[in-house]
């Protein structure tokens, strides 16, 4: 029995230690296969790693790439941005130059105009005391028509045609059918009746220095009509003119004495005739005594020489 038992032991000890070691090999075997599946795997997570990183190399390529193209860029940018700055502080220094001179300019303009305000003054002034002198003459003639015409209403009817005029150039027009018959120089007496008038008149105005000394001639002027010789009508038109200024000094006697020297006659015989000589009518009208009051030239240029002598 106990034989029998030893050996069954023996005998289960013996196929007891094969099975370890089939074990063992089978684990061994397994995990040799778990290895080389591990190994496999890694190999192609290493080609996937390696192709994700050339991937990733080729994609820093390009970026690096266009970070060097873009740094390029850059570069060029801030060239530029260097190169319009400076532009752009050239244009303020132009900017600023020309701003201080607009502002010169305008400082200078306002000077000038201050100056041509004074300017436009002053010529005002000047062009005042012209104009103050040339219509002296025609205030003057108005005047003397003015005090005339309550004399012509006493002697004369009413006509639709006035006998006393002042023409275009400023002289007083006398139709000589007033003073004169027809080819006479002799002053009839409602003619002398005018002329006293006239005389009156004439002081009145040269009583005034103002006046007086603006005035240079009083010219009294005779014309005639085309009907006779035009020496004959010379020596009647210069008769009828010196006539009118005897009979006004001998009308009033201080016009001779204080203000003589201002008066002169001239005739012009049949020539200036104011109107083409067609009829009688014609004729009259041409027929007349013209009285014509000259201004100093020398008063209107020592106006000017005035002027002149103020400016810088």
């Amino acid at each position: 029995m106990k034989a029998v038992t030893k050996t069954r032991q023996s005998h289960e000890e013996e196929h007891y230690w094969p099975s370890f070691t089939d074990v063992m090999s089978s684990l061994v075997f397994v995990l040799f296969f778990f290895i080389v599946i591990l190994l496999i795997k890694q190999i192609f997570s290493f080609q996937t790693y390696d192709a994700k990183l050339n991937q990733a190399k080729n994609q820093l390529t390009r970026q690096q790439s266009q970070l060097s193209m873009t740094h390029q860029d850059l570069s060029r940018a801030q060239e530029e941005l260097r190169e319009k700055s400076q532009t752009l502080a050239e244009l303020e220094a132009s900017l600023n130059e020309r701003e201080a001179r607009i502002n010169q300019l305008e400082g200078q303009l306002s000077q000038d105009q201050q100056a041509l305000y004074l300017k436009e003054q002053e010529l005002a002034e000047v062009k005042g005391k012209l104009e103050e002198i040339s219509v002296l003459r025609l205030s003057l003639l108005k005047e003397v028509k003015a005090s005339i015409e309550a004399e012509l209403a006493k002697t004369l009817s009413t006509s639709s045609e006035s006998l006393v005029t002042i023409d275009d150039k400023a002289n007083l027009v006398i139709q000589s059918s007033l003073l004169f018959a027809k080819g006479s120089s002799e002053i009839s007496p409602s003619g002398r009746a005018m002329l006293r008038q006239f005389a009156l008149a004439f002081e009145n105005i040269l009583s005034k220095p103002s006046v007086r000394e603006n005035i240079d001639s009083i010219t009294i002027s005779g014309y005639a009509d085309s009907d006779d010789t035009y020496e004959n009508n010379y020596f009647l038109s210069c008769e009828r003119a010196i006539a009118v200024i005897t009979a006004m000094m001998q009308e009033n006697p201080v016009l001779e004495k204080n203000y003589g020297s201002f008066f002169q006659a001239s005739g012009f015989s049949e020539f200036r005739p104011l109107v083409k000589e067609v009829n009688e009518a014609a004729k009259a009208k041409n027929r007349r005594i013209q009285i014509a009051i000259h201004i100093k030239d020398a008063n209107i240029q020592r106006i000017i020489n005035d002027y002149m002598n103020k400016q810088p």
